[in-house]
């Protein structure tokens, strides 16, 4: 038994197998550092799910992303639209979303980094672009292989535009659409007990995005919580670069981990046998 907390910062829906965590001895502890609103321009929003029968691919970026289409989307998903993700819970999303529709509706290509599904890790954009190339065969033009290809990239708020200039630079016409707002949580009393109970159970905290870690900083200095508080910190991490924001937000210990919950658990179990 591990007998350890987890700190879990994903928006509110998105912890989810908590099961698994409990019996191996960690208790989960959710504290949300994000949270989920519409999307800003709700009428652009709708026109390009309007336009998915005519899109040959759409990114959803995020779990977010995936249930924000589906759940907005006013009939079946498109079997001509492919989609494309970048992490492994955007995979389950969408194929959760999708088997959820009607058994005769035909299912679109789902593409994906194939070095996920075998090794459990943490899809990067670098990775999807490589599985795109394999995806889509060359167009008319041998140099544009892209060309004339329609491809809307669905996220919340600023993110990484490696895909979409990669795709623009081989000739396929790019929408960036924002399908959903992320909200900093409020700082108020209740947010304050959650922040101070996180602070004290000396368990690790889970980072899915950089934007979390940022949002804690500004929480610690909304509450008067000296940022020195995080040296004694210790945190998990999905992604390099969310790993180096947290070292200069001056955690006292980061470790990588991978995003499924198992894999996380796996990552605790490593961790306490190394100490």
């Amino acid at each position: 038994m591990l007998n350890t907390t987890l700190i879990v910062t994903r928006v509110p829906g998105q912890s989810g197998a908590q099961q698994i965590f409990g019996p191996a001895g960690v208790q989960v502890l959710d504290f949300p550092l994000q949270h989920i609103g519409p999307p800003p321009d709700l009428a652009r929003f709708h026109a390009a799910l309007a336009a998915l029968p005519q899109t040959d691919l759409a990114v959803p970026v995020s779990p977010t992303a995936v249930a924000s289409l589906f759940a907005a989307l006013p009939g079946p998903w498109p079997a001509r639209c492919a989609i494309g993700v970048v992490g492994d819970g955007s995979l389950r999303a969408a194929r959760r979303a999708l088997a959820a529709q009607p058994e005769d509706v035909p299912w679109p290509r789902l593409i994906a980094p194939q070095f996920r599904e075998e090794q459990g890790g943490e899809g990067d954009s670098e990775a999807l672009w490589s599985a795109l190339q394999l995806a889509f065969a060359p167009g008319p033009v041998a140099s544009f292989p892209w060309a004339g290809r329609h491809v809307q990239i669905f996220r919340g708020g600023p993110g990484r535009d490696l895909i979409a200039r990669k795709l623009e630079e081989a000739g396929a016409k790019v929408k960036v659409i924002e399908a959903y707002s992320r909200l900093a949580p409020e700082c108020n009393a209740q947010t304050a007990a959650q922040l101070q109970a996180a602070l004290n159970c000396g368990g690790w905290w889970l980072f899915s995005s950089s934007e979390a870690v940022r949002n804690l900083q500004a929480l610690l200095a909304q509450a008067a919580v000296a940022p020195t508080q995080l040296q004694r910190q210790r945190a998990l991490a999905i992604h390099p670069r969310i790993a180096q924001t947290l070292r200069e937000a001056g955690f006292g210990q980061v470790e990588l981990s991978s995003a499924p919950p198992e894999a996380v658990l796996a990552t605790l179990r490593q961790l306490a046998a190394s100490t």
